[in-house]
């Protein structure tokens, strides 16, 4: 055969192929743009459902309530498929349309999570018909929506002994069950850094003594909202009655809140307080009798409070409590409930029955409270620990068992073709879901031309008010009125450590408030009107918090913490650490915790 008849059939035969892998070539490359186009859009509606959940915690008292939090994530699911709506609104998917491709959705909280899914109505047996006719779902009617709360926990049986052990974000646990023959509720921060000197009647964590705050610290005082509450005084010579504000802020720093037509709506004040158990106790003195009194604000309402004594807050020892209760719950679990030997081979099922080798969800045998005995360099509240290896796998193993099922389920209910499965996860993902408040979204079966199209995100709620996180404090320079992150190597250089105090990362926020006042006519008709301020004035670091350009990310910073106290407390480092586990000791002695004993918290 001629060159020229070879050359022609190599066209012939070249030409076809390389317009086909060219067609194939452009064809992945559109369904790779589209599929990471996707991933920007679920990631960004995520980021907008976990901003709005951000926001309306921030602005209620109530949001560690269960009836209040639920209300704030309904609000935010509605939030991320508003959002979703809009990011597909070019790919011409409406709201209705997308959520046909969402199989669920997962809050992970403190000590559990919620799963916003497909799931059965199931009405009590005992329920009469006419209930039954007026209910506004069916019995067995399929229902889209928040499922019931969760919790991270796992059963142990050994011996006689059957008991579960709920886990959390941090060392919070709670034992419920029968231990050594008797009944146990109990519950408390693991924490095995902690001694007690009986002599000097003093708490030390890795060597650093805890001690009281002064609660008339500046630190330790923040801006709150105070509506124009007044009351009817009667003058003692003409027996006139009028209406005077029951307190005067004019003695303290204050803003004024003013509505547009000029009326007194409230003030904006700085105060003392101290946080117990979720709620934040104010200290004012009554400008008529001089008279120091306690009161909190529940929503833009003010409580006054009779019972707390203004030297409870002036006298803030929540750190020293979040200590003493760690040690005294420490040596419970050692001398009363002697768990100091469990491992994770006495975990069983829901059924109580022993995990099979090839279904074991903890395959590595762990000592889980082993490090109590704090006879090595590992404390049980370290990252490193046996015990936070199995908190991380019972949370793992329970938003993965329960989000398998429920995405399996949605496959019964979704109008769409699609075969829903639960996807794997990666380790990193898992850290990010057991290190903070998370947000986990999925969308599957979309058609992105070579494929279909598969997809989660997730994104971290690291400023909320139920987690007092190790990153989630802030070192406050009082003289510059400047807040850094601890790890930033600005601090040592330029801080004064016996000014600064540690601070929750939430108390920078912005909040908003309410106000209500009565129009000038005089008659009792009520306005409203959104406020909004800073509970601190003072400003962000560039380079530690904004850019974080003075960062040191190479150690966490438990472990720079950790450091920094084998120093001594003389030392600057030594005072840096006592800032900070002074800070966190009191902020998370502070949260709301609903096993806790109030009486307690009243001595």
């Amino acid at each position: 055969m001629k060159i020229s008849g070879l050359a022609v059939l190599s066209i012939i035969i070249i030409l076809p192929m390389a317009i086909l892998l060219n067609s194939y070539a452009s064809n992945q490359m559109k369904t790779i743009e589209l599929q990471v186009a996707y991933d920007s859009k679920l990631q960004s509606s995520t980021y907008d459902a976990i901003k709005a959940f951000q926001l309306n915690m921030a602005n209620s008292t109530t949001s560690d309530i269960a009836d209040s939090k639920i209300r704030d994530i309904e609000a935010s699911i509605t939030t991320f498929y508003n959002s979703l709506a809009g990011n597909f609104k070019m790919s011409g998917y409406g709201e209705n349309v997308l959520r046909n491709y969402v199989p669920a959705i997962v809050y992970t909280l403190y000590d559990g999570y919620y799963i916003y899914s497909e799931y059965d109505n199931k009405l009590d047996e005992s329920i009469s018909s006419n209930l039954e006719e007026n209910a506004t779902y069916s019995n067995g009617q399929e229902i889209y929506g928040l499922k019931p709360y969760i919790y991270y926990s796992c059963r142990y049986k050994r011996g006689s002994d059957d008991f579960v052990i709920t886990y959390s974000l941090d060392s919070y646990i709670t034992i419920q069950g029968m231990i050594n023959g008797k009944p146990v509720d109990d519950s408390g921060y693991l924490l095995s850094g902690v001694q007690y000197n009986e002599s000097a009647n003093t708490y030390t964590y890795r060597g650093i003594t805890i001690g009281v705050e002064d609660g008339r610290n500046e630190g330790l005082s923040q801006k709150v909202y105070m509506p124009n509450v007044t009351e009817k005084e009667k003058n003692k010579e003409t027996g006139e009655e009028k209406e005077v504000s029951i307190y005067n802020p004019r003695e303290i720093e204050v803003e004024q809140s003013i509505d547009v037509q000029g009326n007194l709506a409230g003030w904006i004040v700085k105060y003392p307080y101290k946080k117990i158990n979720g709620a934040k106790y104010y200290v004012y003195t009554d400008s008529n009798t001089g008279q120091e009194k306690v009161f909190s604000m529940i929503n833009d309402e003010l409580l006054m409070q009779q019972d707390r004594a203004t030297e409870e807050i002036f006298n803030n020892d929540n750190a020293i409590k979040y200590y003493q209760e760690a040690f005294d719950f420490k040596n419970r679990i050692i001398n009363d409930y002697k768990l100091l030997d469990l491992t994770t081979g006495d975990a069983v099922d829901a059924n109580g029955e022993k995990y099979k080798e090839d279904n074991n969800p903890f395959p590595i045998e762990r000592n889980i409270f082993g490090e109590l005995d704090n006879t090595s360099d590992i404390f049980i509240e370290d990252e490193n620990s046996d015990f936070n290896a199995h908190r991380i796998e019972v949370i793992k193993n329970s938003i993965e068992s329960n989000l398998i099922v429920a995405i399996s389920n949605y496959n019964k209910v979704s109008t769409s073709d699609v075969n829903f499965a639960m996807p794997k996860l990666e380790d990193y993902e898992w850290e990010q879901l057991t290190e903070n408040i998370s947000m986990i979204t999925f969308m599957q079966g979309l058609n992105i031309g070579g494929k279909v199209y598969n997809g989660h995100a997730i994104v971290q709620n690291d400023i909320n008010e139920d987690f007092v996180s190790e990153n989630s404090i802030y070192l406050l320079d009082t003289e510059n009125k400047e807040y850094h992150n601890f790890t930033s190597d600005e601090v040592l250089k330029n801080v004064n450590l016996d000014t600064a105090i540690g601070l929750f990362n939430v108390d920078f926020e912005r909040r908003t408030a309410l106000a209500r006042y009565r129009d000038k006519s005089g008659i009792d008709l009520t306005y409203e009107t959104t406020i909004y301020y800073y509970p601190r004035e003072d400003q962000a670091s560039y380079n530690s918090v904004i850019s974080q350009k003075s960062v040191d990310s190479s150690q966490s910073i438990s472990e720079l913490m950790k450091e920094y106290a084998k120093k001594g407390e003389t030392t600057k480092e030594g005072k840096l650490a006592k800032l900070y586990y002074t800070a966190l000791g009191r902020e998370r002695y502070g949260q709301y915790r609903v096993a806790r004993d109030i009486e307690s918290l009243n001595t």
